[in-house]
């Protein structure tokens, strides 16, 4: 059974031509066995093409009634358009697809200059002077050994670095200042100045006492 809806009559045409061939194919194979045929290739034709011409009939009348919810059967046209080679128009150029954007260079950091400080009030630079003379007698204590002299001179470099002169870093002065050392002649005691160059004020360290005192 087949319902033809190409010609938009909506009616069924009943055949049991599948379902003979199959009938067929199953007598010509057991006439086979018994040994009054002989053909093989005959009877598995005649069954193939009756069972697929019986799912083709159920699947028509599966689309029939249910076109959404079973598909079309191909058709000759639908078959060589997928084997057709694309066809371009003449003086029309294919599209091209646009390459990705080039990643964008993230800027450097702009450099900054650094703001000026302000300078430091009379009581600042006090403080700061005692501060690198107490750390400077502090440091020569640790690096003096039991019974040895004090260095005999200390040094200054551009940074406002003392140090001795064996090469070892005591601490920083500050910027405008100016340092003196003067030690004694047994060897036993010292004074460290420190002197800020555009007051006059200025801080003394003396060994004797262990104490920083000001100008």
């Amino acid at each position: 059974m087949h319902p033809d809806v190409s010609t938009g009559f909506r009616g069924f045409a009943f055949t049991t031509a599948g379902i003979t061939a199959i009938s067929l194919a199953i007598r010509a194979t057991q006439l086979r066995r018994e040994g009054r045929a002989t053909s093989r290739l005959l009877p598995a034709i005649g069954g193939t093409l009756g069972v697929a011409g019986t799912l083709l009939s159920i699947w028509s009348l599966a689309f029939f009634y249910a076109p959404n919810a079973v598909p079309p059967m191909p058709s000759l046209a639908s078959l060589t358009a997928l084997t057709q080679p694309i066809v371009t128009t003449p003086g029309v150029l294919p599209q091209a697809i646009p390459a990705a954007p080039a990643p964008q260079a993230v800027p450097d950091a702009l450099a900054t200059t650094p703001l000026a400080t302000a300078p430091y009030t009379p009581e600042e630079t006090r403080a700061a002077m005692q501060m690198a003379a107490g750390t400077i007698s502090f440091v020569l204590k640790d690096l003096r050994m039991p019974g040895q002299p004090w260095p005999t001179a200390l040094l200054l470099n551009a940074d406002q670095m003392v140090s001795t002169p064996e090469g070892h870093a005591l601490f920083q002065i500050p910027v405008g200042t100016t340092a003196g050392y003067a030690r004694s002649t047994s060897g036993e005691n010292y004074r460290l100045t420190i002197t800020d160059d555009s007051s006059g004020v200025g801080v003394t360290f003396d060994s004797a006492t262990g104490l920083v005192t000001n100008n």
